[in-house]
């Protein structure tokens, strides 16, 4: 008897999810319980049982996760190359007997936000008065032109910083807020220098004919919003709507989805709530957990079978996220109930903390888990320094994922704002990297003239290039640098019609002759030339599509990938070093986490903010989740971070973690004995038998101060009743006042200007 590919490879809860295709749903999905199974097999359901391709849209926030699904799909219906259809064409109905005939597109659409926006926006932008040639400004285009603003506005960069004016800037338009509306919101000089830039911002893009990541997403509403006619097409012609990390959409993208879904109502959304971690990003947990309200009448299933993690590790992540109010119950489960316990291990400092952390990576490879199997996660990026350091010693070769990427690469920005150009001359910001690269003796006094004709003039950069002769204090050789240089753009904007994207950058290459202007004759340069031939590398792809869409579809990718889609792209054996907030979406089988500290983990903003403090759990739950076996936590005792040394308590995550699960380790002998003098009932597996008292005493180490009479501390009533705020006194350091309690440990700062982190157990402490 033959067995159904797309059921029967479900278990109960997502053969359910996959049957109720009518209508509202929620797929409550914990980390690990096969979401992207459930979801692709519901998509492919759906065309089994005659839904057309065309009728499904599904969305996610990564490419890497988009392109996943699209190959579950096409697997699972048998789907060759030949036989897929490029699915979304801005120049076509996507419906019923369309412009492709006979010939309909047998996969749906599937793709993050930003990228269907990107391309409802190139068909139908002109319903809004904008241009459809126009470019997408990525962080770094975002930067300079703030930064530019910034000086005309003459706003010093110690008074507004770019970056932090641009945060403020997304957030608002994460938010669907205008520059008018933001207004509201001006409550010190400091805002009110944020808003006025802001509208100047968006006079820019539009002046540039660019749209940023946030415009993707809220021009598409907009569009939506202010076109009636052109959202009912896309109504007819989406009628099945999923949304993948729906903890993760931010208002506008609420927005999007809500009237995408408003005819038909048949949306499903797949999350986690308790893996909702980017509200930096403007993203708001409550699209989750108020789901149900929007939709009454929506059916639920859970998905908490694991099939990542051993019991122990999921045990451990649940007990930590369980101290947070307000969330969906649920428990995850996992059949591998058998693995190796939970590791705490306190360390000296940041530097120990590292070697140990590369040492068991070392371990690990030597029992058979390759390096590109394991990873170390850490809370901020200013902590990856000493990791890639010791690497470095050790040998090691590792990936640091968040570093320069490679589409921010220098010679890789100049060729894509050729690109640009050639595009959309209107992009001044693009017009003004290039048009002196290579040198054409174009220098800041000619570009001053430029601007200031343009200023008087009221036209753009572009225009003032076609017009150089005009220009009287502009000498006769610089003018006809100028005409040369727009004559160039003029002529590779004639060939983008006709050659396809990789035929066109070689032909550009060769006109501003690249390679000899990188390849300076140092390895440097042998490198920069090698970034450029991959990036035609990436083009190729492209090279099967009519010329115009080469041009815009490369130019789309290169805009929106981001570092994490290509982490599995090389086949390297490295070692990962991320930041926790990368790390969604991916498993390792061997997962330390780093940093386990109050004020690191979790981050000193959460200290008076319950709702970030929430977050920084659910930021610690999501990056154990991402071990298969193996999972070790440090903290150190004292740190060097942002120029001081500082002395904070272990992270209160792990007090949460239960002690039948958990081995808690410590390079100082003395912390092992406290942790093993605890009471039977609370007592930890070490996993060695602790050293006699007075060899333990002979070996403290300079952080951890202890009085050696056994006796004066460990039977005091005092200590059993120490809490945060309580003043205490100690014989060699005086009095002082209790800064924070951990399980057995407490950290102390003395009227001295000290701060001590003491064993309550030994130490000689007495009450005041």
């Amino acid at each position: 008897m033959q067995t159904d590919p797309i059921l029967s490879p479900l278990n109960d809860s997502q053969r359910e999810a996959v049957l109720k295709t009518e209508g509202p749903s929620f797929i409550l999905a914990g980390a690990g319980s096969g979401k992207t199974r459930a979801l692709t097999h519901r998509i492919a359901y759906l065309i089994q049982k005659g839904v057309e391709p065309w009728q499904i849209l599904a969305v996610t926030f990564t490419n890497k996760a988009a392109n996943e699904m699209k190959e579950r799909v096409k697997n699972l219906l048998k789907i060759t190359e030949s036989d897929e259809i490029r699915p979304f064409d801005p120049s076509i109905e996507l419906r019923a007997g369309s412009a492709q005939g006979d010939r309909q597109p047998r996969l749906p659409v599937m793709g993050t936000f930003h990228s269907v926006c990107a391309r409802i926006l190139r068909r139908d932008i002109e319903h809004l008065g904008r241009d459809r040639s126009f470019v997408i400004y990525d962080g770094d285009d975002q930067e300079k032109l703030v930064k530019e603003l910034l000086k005309e506005m003459k706003i010093d960069e110690t008074e507004l910083k770019a970056r932090a004016a641009l945060s403020y800037v997304s957030r608002f338009k994460s938010e669907a807020v205008s520059p008018k509306e933001a207004q509201l919101q001006a409550t010190s000089a400091r805002m009110q220098h944020v808003i006025n830039l802001y509208g100047r911002y968006e006079k820019a893009l539009r002046t540039n004919n660019a749209l940023d990541f946030d415009d993707l997403l809220l021009e598409t509403v907009r569009l939506f919003h202010e076109m009636p006619k052109v959202l009912e097409r896309y109504q007819r012609t989406w009628k099945y709507l999923h949304v993948d990390e729906y903890q993760d959409t931010n208002h506008a993208q609420y927005l999007m989805v809500t009237l995408l879904a408003s005819a038909h109502r048949n949306l499903c959304v797949i999350g986690d709530p308790d893996q909702s971690i980017y509200s930096f990003r403007g993203a708001d947990i409550r699209n989750i957990l108020e789901f149900k309200k929007d939709y009454p009448d929506a059916a639920e299933h859970v998905l908490d079978r694991n099939y990542r993690s051993t019991q122990i590790i999921l045990s451990a992540a649940d007990a930590v996220i369980a101290q947070n109010p307000s969330r969906p119950e649920k428990k995850m489960w996992t059949d591998r109930a058998e693995g190796p316990k939970v590791i705490v291990n306190e360390v000296r400092d940041e530097r120990a903390e590292a070697e140990d952390a590369l040492k068991t990576v070392v371990l690990r490879r030597g029992e058979g888990i390759k390096l590109n199997e394991q990873v170390i996660l850490y809370r901020t990026n200013a902590q990856s320094r000493m990791f890639e350091e010791t690497c470095m010693r050790f040998s090691i070769p590792y990936r640091i994922i968040g570093g320069t990427k490679f589409y921010l690469r220098r010679e890789i920005k100049d060729v894509l704002a050729y690109l640009h150009v050639i595009l959309n001359p209107r992009d001044a910001l693009s017009l003004l990297r290039i048009v002196n690269i290579p040198s054409r003796k174009i220098g800041q006094t000619t570009m001053e003239k430029l601007q200031a004709f343009c200023a008087l003039q009221s036209i753009g950069l572009w225009d003032a290039l076609q017009r150089t002769e005009e220009i009287t204090d502009l000498g006769e050789a610089t003018a006809l640098r100028l005409q040369k240089f727009a004559e160039l753009i003029t002529t590779a904007q004639a060939k983008a019609d006709v050659l396809p994207v990789t035929d066109l950058t070689r032909w550009l290459l060769g006109a501003i002759d690249m390679e000899k202007w990188l390849k300076d004759g140092t390895s440097e340069g042998d490198d920069r030339w090698s970034n450029v031939e991959e990036l035609l590398s990436v083009m190729r792809k492209y090279d099967q599509l009519d010329a115009k869409t080469s041009l815009l579809s490369f130019l789309e990718e290169a805009s929106l990938v981001s570092e994490v889609d290509k982490l599995n792209d090389t086949k390297d054996d490295a070692l990962t070093l991320m930041t926790l907030h990368l790390c969604k979406g991916l498993e390792y089988e061997a997962v330390t986490i780093a940093g386990c500290e109050e004020g690191i983990f979790p981050h000193s903003s959460s200290s008076y903010d319950p709702e970030q403090l929430e977050e920084e759990r659910r930021i610690m739950y999501v990056g154990m989740t991402r071990a298969k076996t193996h999972l070790k936590l440090l903290h150190t005792r004292s740190r060097m971070l942002w120029g001081e040394t500082r002395a904070n308590a272990p992270s209160r995550f792990l007090d949460d973690l239960p002690d039948t699960i958990t081995e808690r380790r410590s390079d100082d002998i003395l912390s092992a004995f406290a942790w093993a003098s605890k009471p039977a009932e609370t007592s930890v597996n070490l996993g060695y038998k602790p050293r006699t008292p007075l060899k333990a005493f002979n070996q403290l180490s300079d952080t951890l101060e202890f009085n050696q009479d056994l006796s004066s501390g460990a039977e005091s009533e005092n200590q059993d009743a120490l809490e945060v705020g309580h003043r205490v006194s100690h014989p060699k350091f005086g009095a002082g006042t209790v800064r924070a309690v951990r399980g057995d440990i407490a950290t102390i700062r003395f009227d001295g200007g000290m701060e001590k982190t003491l064993a309550l157990s030994i130490a000689p402490l007495q009450r005041l």
